[in-house]
């Protein structure tokens, strides 16, 4: 049987071994060394309290233990042993205030209970049902911040010698060193994680939005290429209809302007099949939050750009907050908008940017992208969102300047109309229409 009588650091003048009495201390650090090593290299703190207890019970005479991690308001059953499935549920969670544990919990103080079996404190009425005689608990602090309690109790015998307690301690503060390790490891884990997350789908918005930007932007180029060729494949076309109707003409002449005018009329077949697929465009639809369209824009341009935005208000009518649209494609349009108005007015000691959506027309809403920079040159407005202008303000980021352009590509597929207004106080504003929703077109 273990003496309880020895010291677990007791200075001596014998040599280690030297005598019977400092054969417990030693072995308490021989336990302590084994269990420090496991908690060291868990992973999860309840498979090693259980192994940790395994290898003490016999040595320190132990039938129970208890873990309780704090949650915040009271004390959640982590780790057990010795104790039955119907002692586990009624006592899976403890309010502060309660019990040992609890009281402990409350105290921040260690709590030796002895002689338990004779005692009417009803604080230990959970250990007397548990036929415990001894129970020492301790809270498991942290830089003076609760994580848990852990208690461990035994039978037959009604106290704890002092090295008893004072190896439990020790060992309840390696556990506790382990229990914030375990949960500063996880929650970097989690961050981590989330890190990646977002980094995979701002990789993947990315790509969808240059897909999108290259979609459209040959959708634009291809309209205006049909546009352009219509009406000359037209005039020749009449004209070689003209020229072999012609009395002058002979069976030659009118062969060759006949296959020539069939060659025309194969064009604009083509030409109009073209101009078909540009304007069925695979839109999807929804019944859509504007703001959270709008916060979406504003979230990528930031993660995009960091430093280029000012700040930034929204105003969304309470009439005007939903709409009916395709969310990837406005999302585009107000990002192009967003970020052209930052970098005009980048340079403005007040710069600020305002957005706002409402409801001037039953069947649409119109959304405002306003800010307080240079504004739009007056002998570029009219050219504003053909292809090669930059951002619209005379100046160029470096590339192919169809911002603008695919905005209005995308609003048109959507049925509205995007232009530029005077804005009071200087400035500029584009705006651009969407559909209202039919519910809100038939409140209206």
């Amino acid at each position: 049987m273990l003496n309880r009588r020895s010291a677990l650091f007791r200075p001596s003048d014998q040599a280690p071994g030297a005598g019977s009495e400092d054969a417990p201390s030693y072995r308490f650090l021989e336990l302590l060394a084994v269990s420090a090593s496991d908690l060291l290299q868990a992973e999860d703190l309840a498979p090693a309290l259980d192994r940790i207890f395994g290898l003490i019970r016999s040595e320190v005479e132990l039938d129970v233990f208890f873990h309780y991690a704090f949650d915040g308001n009271g004390l959640d059953l982590d780790a057990w042993a010795g104790i039955t499935p119907d002692q586990v549920a009624d006592w899976s969670h403890v309010p502060i205030g309660i019990a040992i544990c609890g009281g402990v919990a409350e105290s921040l103080t260690p709590m030796i209970a002895r002689d338990i079996q004779r005692s009417d404190d009803p604080r230990l009425s959970y250990a007397r049902g548990m036929g415990l005689d001894a129970c020492f608990c301790t809270p498991l602090l942290h830089n003076n911040v609760l994580l848990g309690t852990l208690a461990f109790g035994r039978r037959g015998v009604a106290t704890f010698t002092d090295a008893e307690i004072q190896f439990l301690q020790t060992l309840a503060s390696y556990v506790t060193l382990a229990k914030h390790r375990i949960g500063v490891d996880r929650e970097l884990r989690a961050r981590l994680q989330e890190r990646d997350r977002m980094l995979a789908e701002r990789v993947t918005i990315e790509r969808q939005m240059l897909e999108l930007t290259r979609a459209s932007a040959l959708g634009s180029i291809a309209a205006t290429v049909a546009h352009e060729l219509n009406q000359p494949l037209s005039a020749a076309a009449n004209y070689m209809a003209a020229l072999r109707l012609s009395s002058a003409s002979d069976d030659r002449t009118r062969d060759l302007t006949g296959a020539a005018e069939q060659q025309l009329q194969r064009a604009g077949e083509i030409i109009r099949r073209i101009r078909r697929m540009v304007h069925q465009n695979d839109l999807v639809l929804e019944d859509r939050s504007i703001t959270g369209c709008i916060e979406e824009a504003l979230n990528l341009v930031r993660a995009a750009a960091p430093l280029l935005m000012p700040p930034v208000t929204i105003h969304v009518a309470g009439e005007a907050n939903l709409g009916r649209f395709d969310n990837v494609q406005i999302v585009q349009v107000l990002a192009n908008l967003l970020r052209n108005a930052g970098e005009a007015c980048q340079q403005h000691a007040d710069a600020a940017i305002r957005v706002t959506a409402e409801r001037q027309d039953p069947l649409a809403v119109t959304i405002r992208v306003i800010d307080n920079g240079p504004g739009v040159p007056p002998d570029r407005r009219h050219l504003l969102f053909q292809p090669g202008l930059g951002n619209g303000r005379g100046e160029s980021g470096g590339g192919l300047g169809l911002g603008l352009a695919i905005s209005h590509h995308l609003i048109e597929g959507h049925g509205g109309r995007i232009w530029t207004e005077q804005t009071p106080g200087g400035g500029a504003t584009f705006a651009f229409t969407i559909p209202a929703i039919r519910e809100a077109v038939a409140e209206a």
